[in-house]
């Protein structure tokens, strides 16, 4: 009896886990609506945060400079093509079906247990699509909880949008950044 008590406990636990780290597949249409946006925000420094906007059409760049000027920025023009395969990524990665739970250690870990890094990359991604907005926030400690399928996503969407935001004319436009994180 004892061990059929423990056996239904651990598959209960089993299946409760994997239920919690399944990503569901989009609704969000094939299409890009006319309506879509995105707004991606990443920093190390919360006062120099790089920016890339397609709704307000602005790209900032943190300078890494502490005796300067701590950003710059440069207008952003995003071309349809970029903006379709934007929109196509987070429809591959789900994006919409991401809650609010930030992806961040503190909330990921199923113990005590928490991943420090240091600088710390911070994310928010808010986006606009066929009249409905998804925030989405995180850090790179995510990165540690690689078997949860939210956090695949997201990294794999972060990844993508920094080499959009590099690749992107704004960006080759603004000078070389001072310094670096260490």
């Amino acid at each position: 009896m004892k061990r059929i008590a423990v056996f239904v406990l651990l598959l209960s636990l089993l299946t409760g886990c994997g239920a919690q780290t399944k990503l569901q597949a989009t609704e969000l249409p094939e299409t890009m609506p006319e309506d879509f946006t995105i707004r991606f925000i990443f920093w190390v420094d919360m006062l120099a945060p790089n920016i890339y906007d397609t709704e307000k059409g602005i790209l900032q760049k943190d300078m890494v400079d502490p005796d300067g000027q701590p950003t710059m920025q440069a207008p952003l023009t995003v071309p349809d093509e970029t903006r379709a395969k934007i929109y196509a990524k987070i429809r591959e990665y789900s994006l919409d079906q991401l809650d609010s739970t930030p992806m961040t250690t503190a909330e990921l870990s199923t113990d005590d247990s928490r991943i420090g890094m240091t600088p710390l990359t911070e994310y928010d991604i808010t986006f606009t699509a066929d009249g409905r907005t998804y925030a989405i926030t995180g850090d790179d400690t995510a990165g540690s909880y690689p078997k949860d399928e939210r956090v695949v996503a997201f990294c794999a969407f972060t990844d993508y949008m920094k080499t959009v935001f590099r690749d992107s004319d704004a960006y080759q436009s603004l000078p070389e950044a001072v310094s670096a994180y260490a």
